[in-house]
C-alpha cells in the first residue's frame, strides 16, 4: 500500500469592512455551520485552518482545507450569515496571493470599496 500526499486547497475570502469580527471568530462561524451540516467526523477530516499572511489586509481571510472536503467547505461558506465574497481557490499560496493582489488592485481602481447589496426577498 502506497501512501499518497494529502492535497489541500486555499480559499481567498473578502469580508465586508462593516464586519468587526476577527479571524478566529470567522473560523468559529464556519466551523459551527460545517459541524451542523456534515458532522464532526467529516469536519475533522476537512482540517480547516486560517492561514496568516503578512502582506494581506484584514478584510481578506485565507482558509486551508483538504481537497476532498472543498465542496463541503464552500457549501458551509455560502450558508453562514456573513457578508463575504470568495475571491479565488488555488492549490498554492503563491498563486492565491497573486489572485488576491490582482483583486485588490481591481477594487482600488474601480471602486472605493465593494458594497454588499443583499436584500431579503
Amino acid at each position: 500500500m502506497t501512501l499518497s500526499k494529502k492535497k489541500y486547497r486555499y480559499i481567498g475570502i473578502y469580508l465586508s469592512s462593516r464586519l468587526s469580527l476577527n479571524k478566529s471568530a470567522i473560523l468559529e462561524e464556519i466551523s459551527g455551520r460545517y459541524l451542523g451540516l456534515f458532522g464532526s467526523i467529516d469536519y475533522s477530516k476537512a482540517n480547516i485552518r486560517v492561514i496568516q499572511i503578512d502582506n494581506i489586509p484584514n478584510t481578506i481571510v485565507i482558509l486551508k482545507c483538504r481537497l476532498e472536503s472543498l465542496a463541503n467547505t464552500l457549501i458551509s461558506l455560502s450558508l453562514i450569515d456573513l457578508e463575504l465574497i470568495i475571491i479565488s481557490i488555488s492549490g498554492t499560496l503563491k498563486q492565491l496571493k497573486k489572485k488576491i493582489l490582482a483583486f485588490l488592485g481591481f477594487v482600488s481602481e474601480n471602486q472605493k470599496g465593494l458594497t454588499f447589496n443583499f436584500k431579503d426577498s
